[in-house]
């Protein structure tokens, strides 16, 4: 990461980057679950988390409204204190989304991530 970078950014350093890097995540067996979503997490390489979101079109029909959710997950991510706890984080709803549940999927990813952070 170049010395001028920004704190909250989500560098390529934050990012599963080959095809397949959540399989390890997702056989893993730490879970943190609310009602909207499930984070499966697992120690990471370094000393930066590694980030990433597993969406299906069966729960999120449309394009635009998957990379919605992924904006807002991303930007939970960015701002939390996570990225230097060194775990590997893979989100995945459990049930369709809608779009009227934006706000609460942000606030309820936080706080798994906040659970995330307070049992390493």
């Amino acid at each position: 990461m170049p010395r001028n970078a920004r704190q909250e950014g989500y560098s390529r350093r934050h990012r599963f980057s080959a095809p397949g890097a959540f399989g390890p995540v997702l056989r893993g067996n730490r879970k943190v679950r609310g009602p909207l979503v499930v984070i499966h997490a697992s120690p990471g390489r370094g000393t930066s988390s590694r980030f990433g979101v597993a969406l299906t079109r069966r729960l999120v029909a449309s394009s635009v409204d998957r990379n919605a959710v992924r904006r807002l997950a991303r930007e939970a991510f960015r701002r939390h204190a996570i990225k230097r706890a060194g775990l590997d984080c893979v989100v995945m709803l459990r049930g369709r989304y809608e779009p009227r549940q934006a706000q609460a999927l942000a606030a309820e990813i936080r706080a798994l991530l906040d659970q995330l952070v307070a049992q390493k």
